[in-house]
């Protein structure tokens, strides 16, 4: 794999509720650069790198402008790699981030991913956005109910692409993916800051104008 962030500050753009255009433009001009995950390629022209996990994920989205992107576009998934050219890379189930430049720890979620992919390609630095981690207070995975507020800074995904965590999700709070985040943290290999004003609680926080 290139390292092609090597001492680089790295934004990762996640797609929670959080995530505002404004966010991205303050990061790029601050000099960040920039990674995004599923549709955060609607966002950002200019993404160095777009990951997305699942199959059926490229398949919905695989148009003329996502394909002109000039992001380099990643997935953990074969069948996708092989179908759209893209870069494959293995994963594994789990916690902290791989230090193996061959495998990803994925988090079952691709913001979590992303993190992975972007330290093994030598960020220094990495800036999160839109790695919210709430949903609304009413949120029910098992009823299938989004609740009063939606998941995403663009509402919801097509009804085929939607997953619903239940054990995982308590009080509005994604409890399964926060203690994953936790362990990245405990694991300190790479400078993390939080700009997500979501429900993180074990990286330094900050606002991305005052970065």
């Amino acid at each position: 794999m290139e390292r092609r962030f090597e001492g680089r500050t790295v934004c990762c753009i996640a797609t929670g509720p959080t995530l505002t255009p404004a966010q991205i433009d303050t990061a790029r001009a601050k000099g960040f650069a920039l990674a995004g995950c599923n549709n955060v390629w609607e966002l950002a022209p200019d993404l160095e790198v777009l990951y997305a996990c699942n199959a059926n994920w490229w398949d919905h989205y695989w148009c003329d402008p996502l394909a002109r992107h000039p992001a380099e576009k990643w997935t953990t998934n074969q069948a996708a790699a092989a179908k759209y050219g893209l870069h494959w890379i293995a994963e594994r189930n789990q916690r902290g981030l791989s230090r193996d430049p061959t495998v990803i720890h994925h988090g079952h979620g691709s913001g979590y991913s992303l993190v992975n992919l972007v330290y093994l390609m030598g960020a220094a630095r990495i800036v999160l956005l839109g790695y919210t981690l709430r949903y609304a207070a009413d949120y029910n995975g098992g009823a299938k109910r989004v609740g009063e507020s939606p998941r995403h800074y663009f509402g919801e995904y097509p009804a085929a692409l939607q997953h619903w965590p239940k054990k995982a999700v308590m009080d509005g709070v994604h409890v399964g993916l926060l203690e994953l985040y936790r362990s990245v943290a405990r694991q300190g290999v790479v400078e993390i800051v939080d700009c997500s004003a979501g429900a993180l609680d074990c990286f330094p926080k900050m606002n991305i104008a005052e970065m």
